[in-house]
């Protein structure tokens, strides 16, 4: 059994950790989701700059950068296991 390296878990019994590195197929997917929430904001920032007109497509982008930001996080984190806190 491999010992994962992050935050325990402190409303668990199971001692499952919090915080953990994904298998290789979701980091893959984690740092593409990062790159494009990357680009959104970059894009977002330059709309929203360039004119009074553009900015409300770049508030649209804008919030898209941070839903594919946090689908970023919760892929490199090891999916939709810690997706939902687990504190029930």
């Amino acid at each position: 059994m491999e010992e994962s390296v992050g935050v325990m878990h402190e409303h668990g019994s199971d001692g499952e950790r919090l915080l953990t590195l994904g298998g290789a197929p979701l980091l893959w997917r984690g740092a593409a989701l990062g790159a494009g929430a990357l680009g959104l904001a970059v894009a977002a920032g330059k709309l929203m700059r360039a004119s009074l007109v553009l900015a409300p497509v770049g508030v649209v982008l804008a919030a898209g950068a941070v839903l594919a930001g946090w689908a970023a996080l919760i892929h490199v984190t090891g999916g939709e296991r810690f997706d939902d806190g687990g504190c029930d």
